[in-house]
């Protein structure tokens, strides 16, 4: 590589161009990592000889929702849903290209279909940012999740530590069948683990099947604005 400097060899470019001397453009990019740009098409420079016209902002080519669609007759089988979308170009329509839904439950107790009812009443209504985790260790939580923002219902109580998680191991395995309902293992019919203390529960191999469609296009770790995926909550 020449060691001549490069702000120098930018002025002579710019001098040369000026005076109509064509010279190739030579156009370097940074690499950008996937989780900054997922669902978002790459944008390349147009390059006219002599200058290089500055690209305009990628256009997102891509998004996708979490639906959990509460079912207030059968609480404990409502659904989880997947859909995603892709369109053309910018002001092109969206194309619904997927959709998957699965079995998922949320509450408990008499109160359980309540959204203002912190630790009992399903999740309220509404979109939500999130954070997925694939081994989250947690006191209770443990496994794949999907963790919400926190949310206030309709008359203002906050709802906190909101997730999308089963009853698995931190590695996402099945502890020891003993005596009782074990958190860490999924234990339906048996028990209706179904049944959560606010959060919405699914079956370890559907949230399995769920992870593995979000990390088709996003990342574990990475708050995503709403308007490239989210939760929504319905119903």
């Amino acid at each position: 590589m020449s060691s001549f400097p490069r702000a120098a060899r930018l002025a002579a470019v710019l001098a040369l161009a000026v005076s109509g001397v064509f010279l190739p453009t030579v156009v370097e990019a940074a690499p950008v990592a996937r989780s900054a740009t997922a669902g978002v098409a790459a944008v390349q420079p147009r390059v006219v000889p002599g200058r290089v016209l500055v690209p305009a902002a990628s256009v997102q080519r891509r998004r996708a929702a979490i639906v959990f669609d509460k079912d207030p007759a059968r609480p404990f089988r409502s659904r989880v849903l997947w859909r995603s979308w892709t369109r053309a170009g910018a002001g092109a329509p969206w194309k619904l290209v997927e959709e998957v839904a699965w079995r998922a439950g949320s509450g408990t107790g008499p109160r359980g279909t309540d959204s203002c009812v912190r630790n009992e009443g399903w999740l309220p209504d509404g979109d939500y940012s999130f954070v997925q985790q694939d081994q989250r260790d947690g006191n209770y939580i443990d496994g794949r999740v999907f963790q919400l923002e926190d949310k206030r219902c309709r008359n203002g109580t906050p709802r906190q530590s909101l997730f999308i998680h089963s009853e698995q191991t931190v590695t996402n395995g099945q502890c020891r069948d003993t005596r009782g309902d074990q958190r860490c293992r999924w234990e339906v019919p048996m028990y209706n683990d179904y049944r959560s203390a606010g959060c919405i529960k699914m079956s370890p191999g559907d949230l399995a099947a769920l992870t593995r469609r979000f990390h088709r296009y996003y990342d574990a770790g990475v708050r995503y604005p709403t308007s490239t995926v989210k939760v929504r909550v319905t119903g």
